[in-house]
Formats: structure tokens, sequence, C-alpha cells
């Protein structure tokens, strides 16, 4: 078993809301669904774009990766307001 820290964290209300419908459909703890966000593997940003060519769609416009795009963005800036980093 791994050796776990416990801490407190601040998460915005729709996060945690999010985070704990997650873990009542899946039947794990909030902490084993943060664990696993936490763990998931980044993918690179090439790797990402190859998938996303990749697909057999016609879905994927301009203005879907545009959207993507900011979503990213915000994403990164609240994960730097969490960590610091």
């Amino acid at each position: 078993m791994s050796n776990y820290i416990t801490t407190n964290i601040r998460l915005p209300q729709e996060d945690y809301s999010r985070l704990k419908e997650e873990a009542f459909r899946k039947r794990k703890s909030l902490s084993a669904i943060i664990r696993e966000k936490v763990g998931e593997k980044k993918l690179s940003r090439e790797t990402y774009t190859k998938k996303l060519l990749s697909l057999k769609t016609d879905w994927f416009t301009d203005k879907d990766y545009q959207e993507y795009k900011e979503l990213r963005i915000d994403v990164e800036k609240r994960l730097k307001n969490i960590t610091g980093k």
C-alpha cells in the first residue's frame, strides 16, 4: 500500500460538485477520484494533435479547436493557482 499524505485543498464549487457526482456514479470515494485525476498521464501536445487528426470524423472544426484552446488555457491557469507552478 502506498504512503498517503493528508492535505487540504480549495476547489471551485463547480469542480467539487462534478467530482462528488463522479465519485457517486463510480461508487468511489472523492479522494480516490482526485488521486485518479492527479495520477493521469498527460499527453504531449504533439501526441494529442496526432490523435485528434487521426479521427475519422468531420466534427472537429476550427471553432472547436479554438474553444478547446480557450478551455485548456483556463484549466492550466487553475492548475497554476492550485499548485503554484
